[in-house]
């Protein structure tokens, strides 16, 4: 496929390295919201959104902000919800886990366990689909009194440089064929992890360190979110680069995507933020996913002008949906996907505290 370089969206420092971005004149996919999806139980409420995934039984589970007593820090902002199909409450899972504080992400494996990322502890828990730990990854900073709390948290403090087998503000992960773990470290450490299926250590690409964010191949800045093909190819969502970027299984650059689609003249932008902020930047990936089976597609979903794509493993976008609003079919920041199939996506908004499942009606 043939290679563009733009400089808009990325700067002078990408024009060495390949872009893999579509002719960009796709059209607009027709969709339907289905109205009042998930049924809360009395007395359990959503937050913001920050996770939300499919099991193989159509089951979602859902990764909010809410449960914290008091101050939004303070002890724990997440729980996770399980539902079934048509989206019927079914139970709350991990209730007072100590790795739960602020959620970020979840996520299924293949065999259904359930893996929560979360940028409040730093940590990666899986658990079995009966909800008991099975492999803990990084580790809380103690929450003790402030001499000895995580040099990253005193103010004035620089970001220290990444530690092997530690977080910083973790993001998402995502698997291989081969079972190997891949960790997007976003807020702080700029860079995705790798591990073994059973935990050990393999290496780590991008600079390591907050202040020193990289637009080069191989380099992030605020990596916010991560999906694998079949291949064991690895799309990065490079948020404040503007690009998905791609990786091998060994965590070899191999292409970018960039979406260059302008927003429509009304778009707007909730939440009081500047739109030329590089999360903000039409097309810079919040969230992705990529479906099953062998002709496996990739969604996107930018914050600004609050759009999903759907794209080509290629980068070719293939249409895209949606727009900034409150209302059905409107997105307020999507924080994450759950892609079960090529025509049903949910969406997981962190301004409207809601999830959205979406059935996509593509005319080809």
């Amino acid at each position: 496929m043939k290679s563009l370089s733009r400089t808009t969206a990325l700067g002078l420092a990408l024009l060495a390295y390949p872009l893999s971005v579509s002719a960009q004149t796709p059209g607009e996919i027709p969709f339907d919201s289905v109205p009042n999806f998930l049924k809360m139980p009395p007395g359990l409420y959503l937050g913001e959104n920050a996770g939300v995934a499919v099991n193989s039984k159509g089951h979602i589970f859902v990764y909010t902000r809410s449960g914290a007593p008091g101050h939004i820090v303070a002890p724990q902002a997440a729980q996770l919800f399980e539902f079934a199909p048509d989206g019927s409450f079914v139970r709350e899972i991990g209730k007072n886990l100590y790795s739960m504080a602020w959620a970020h992400a979840v996520r299924i494996d293949k065999d259904d366990n359930i893996w929560l990322v979360d940028n409040g502890s730093d940590m990666i828990v899986k658990l079995s689909p009966a909800g008991h730990v099975m492999l803990v990854l990084g580790r809380r900073r103690e929450s003790v009194a402030s001499t000895h709390t995580h040099p990253a948290l005193m103010p004035g403090t620089p970001t220290p440089p990444a530690r092997d087998t530690a977080f910083n503000e973790p993001t998402d992960v995502t698997w291989d064929p081969a079972g190997n773990i891949f960790i997007s470290d976003g807020y702080k450490n700029m860079s995705v992890a790798k591990f073994d299926k059973n935990g050990k250590w393999i290496k780590r690409v991008g600079k390591g360190n907050g202040a020193e964010a990289g637009s080069g191949p191989g380099e992030f800045s605020n990596p916010h979110g991560i999906a694998a093909d079949a291949a064991g190819n690895v799309y990065v969502a490079d948020r404040s680069n503007g690009r998905v970027q791609v990786l091998d299984s060994d965590l070899k650059f191999v292409r970018n995507i960039v979406i260059d689609i302008p927003p429509p003249p009304d778009a707007t932008l909730t939440g009081g933020y500047d739109k030329t902020l590089a999360p903000f930047k039409p097309g810079a990936p919040w969230a992705v996913c990529i479906t099953p089976g062998p002709n496996q597609v990739l969604f996107v979903a930018d914050a600004y002008p609050g759009r999903v794509y759907k794209l080509g493993l290629d980068g070719t976008v293939l249409g895209y949906f949606g727009t900034d609003g409150k209302e059905l079919k409107q997105f307020n920041w999507i924080h994450a996907i759950a892609c079960p199939s090529e025509n049903e996506v949910l969406v997981a908004e962190l301004l409207t505290w809601r999830v959205q499942k979406l059935l996509l009606k593509p005319s080809r």
